[in-house]
């Protein structure tokens, strides 16, 4: 058995940050973010409203809602999340309070950075086929809002918040193929030390150790080599071709390196969707909303194959390829 994926859903905060709005606060222009990054805007939470655990409960309620089902038919919530709102409990486990799923089901969260959410796929996907699960919530939700230092021009134009879910349900169908690869030892180019504590806001030092810290071009030059290679690696493990798929569906971290990606592998830019326009990098939430998007607007359809992947944090990058 294989977790066939029958529902999508998608939350993003109210909130716009346009890139001329970061004008107002860093020596930075609309000209200079797009031409970098492809990013024209991202949604930016209302921190006592729109927590982590809140928008993902948003958009695993849209997931089932899309799906046809109902909560308590859930028997698995696998969440990823970078950037919690609280340590305990976990961010699944108030998703289960968000959907109406029973005390049956079970529930923890990943910490993967970027790629989590295909960790948390891929972990679902051993849960189903190992008969131990028959519906299960994929979760990534991200207030990266609340960890970036809005006076570096280098991060604070990158990053967005929100939420995307998928319903996996369990079926006959072709085995997702994957690689997870990871590099402690080049991960000092992108890192946070320290999670928020509310009774030491007024420690500059500490405040400083909360914001996310990297080296721009070194990820940039990691991402550029690395998601190619992992691309042609679960490509081969697969068996299929780069010309059989129909979609790559890629982190949504910066146009460049999409585009990048798309050149190195020879293959058509228009097989690289994108909404990083409008959400800038939203971390682990980027893949299922984005797979939401396509399905929206009648890109996504049953039986296509697909290619996903991500990089970041960690260093860890992980592709995975799948049916739809």
């Amino acid at each position: 058995m294989i977790g066939k994926i029958i529902g999508l859903g998608s939350y993003l905060p109210e909130k716009v940050v346009s890139n001329d709005d970061l004008s107002r606060i860093v020596d930075t222009s609309d000209e200079w973010i797009t031409e970098r990054t492809g990013i024209k805007k991202r949604h930016i939470s209302d921190h006592k409203k729109e927590t982590t655990s809140y928008m993902a409960g948003i958009a695993a309620q849209r997931a089932i809602e899309d799906a046809g089902i109902s909560g308590s038919e859930i028997d698995l919530i696998v969440a990823a999340s970078t950037t919690p709102d609280v340590v305990l409990p976990s961010v699944a486990c108030t998703v289960q309070h968000a959907v109406g799923a029973t005390e049956e089901c079970g529930c923890f969260d990943v910490n993967s950075a970027c790629p989590g959410w295909i960790s948390a796929f891929l972990t679902a996907q051993s849960f189903i086929e190992a008969g131990r699960a028959k519906k299960v919530l994929v979760v990534g939700a991200e207030t990266l809002s609340n960890y970036v230092d809005w006076t570096d021009r280098g991060t604070c134009i990158l990053f967005g918040d929100g939420a995307g879910c998928a319903v996996l349900e369990a079926c006959e169908g072709t085995p997702v193929t994957s690689i997870m690869r990871s590099s402690y030892e080049r991960g000092d180019c992108l890192y946070c030390s320290n999670m928020k504590q509310p009774d030491r806001l007024d420690d500059e030092d500490f405040i400083k150790n909360t914001h996310f810290q990297m080296a721009g071009r070194d990820v940039f030059r990691f991402a550029v080599t690395e998601v190619p290679k992992i691309i042609k690696d679960v490509l081969k493990k697969a068996g299929v071709s780069a010309d059989d798929i129909d979609y790559f569906v890629l982190h949504q971290a910066n146009a460049r390196i999409i585009e990048a990606t798309a050149k190195k592998l020879k293959i058509d830019l228009g097989k690289f969707p994108m909404t990083l326009q409008e959400t800038g990098n939203t971390s682990s939430a980027s893949i299922p909303s984005l797979m939401n998007e396509m399905k929206k607007n009648g890109q996504l359809q049953k039986g296509q194959k697909l290619v996903i992947a991500s990089f970041g944090g960690g260093l860890t990058w992980d592709a995975a390829y799948m049916e739809y």
